[in-house]
């Protein structure tokens, strides 16, 4: 693919004090380049006046709704890629960067870090034509396995690189100031095997609770 078009996207819900400290790296590393924040906690977050939009919903959407509505976004200004990033890390790495990775990767439907699904790139088509993100895993796990298994289903080109990990990687600091948010973990993965008949690495139907 010769002619791309990329948005940094970043759901957040309670850890702004983090964000905060990427988006000033970020605001220099992706200066050309569209960010885009869905802010699930009504947080104090640092803007900029150009290539940037956050957008606040009323209440939390949870992670799989975020990703979609940071799609949705993203296809309706004609980007082609979105560099999906938690809100807890530091990439460490500027546009040029993540370009080189999409252009040496041309095929590549999907590109993810090895750090639990902290730092991806989606390609908008491959993201409609999964069928989005799963918004039944509610607030978080299971919605990243559910559309791994759905890429699978349609022989989507799936890439993993080291270059993707951050140069900060904390895991689940959004879960370790709220811990409740982890409450609906077990009826998440209830809810995965009865959609897709088994765990990750076990599924067995071919549509969403074999339908």
């Amino acid at each position: 693919m010769n002619n791309y078009k990329l948005v940094v996207a970043i759901p957040t819900l309670n850890r702004a004090d983090l964000l905060n400290e990427a988006l000033e790296r970020y605001f220099e590393d992706f200066k050309e380049t569209h960010i885009a924040i869905c802010d699930n906690g009504k947080q104090s977050i640092i803007t900029r006046e150009e290539n940037f939009m956050i957008y606040r919903p009323e209440e939390n959407m949870g992670v799989a709704k975020s990703w979609n509505m940071l799609m949705d976004y993203a296809d309706k200004i004609n980007a082609t890629h979105v560099l999906m990033l938690n809100d807890d890390i530091v990439l460490g790495k500027t546009e040029h960067e993540i370009n080189m990775v999409i252009r040496n990767n041309p095929d590549a439907d999907f590109i993810n870090s090895f750090h639990n699904w902290c730092s991806f790139i989606l390609r908008v088509d491959s993201w409609k034509k999964a069928g989005k993100f799963d918004e039944e895993f509610f607030p978080a796990y299971f919605e990243d396995n559910s559309f791994d298994y759905k890429m699978t289903l349609i022989g989507a080109k799936k890439t993993w690189t080291s270059f993707l990990d951050p140069l900060v990687y904390r895991n689940s600091m959004t879960i370790a100031k709220e811990p409740n948010l982890n409450n609906r973990f077990a009826q998440n993965r209830a809810m995965y095997i009865d959609m897709w008949g088994g765990l990750p690495t076990e599924e067995k139907y071919l549509t969403k609770f074999n339908k």
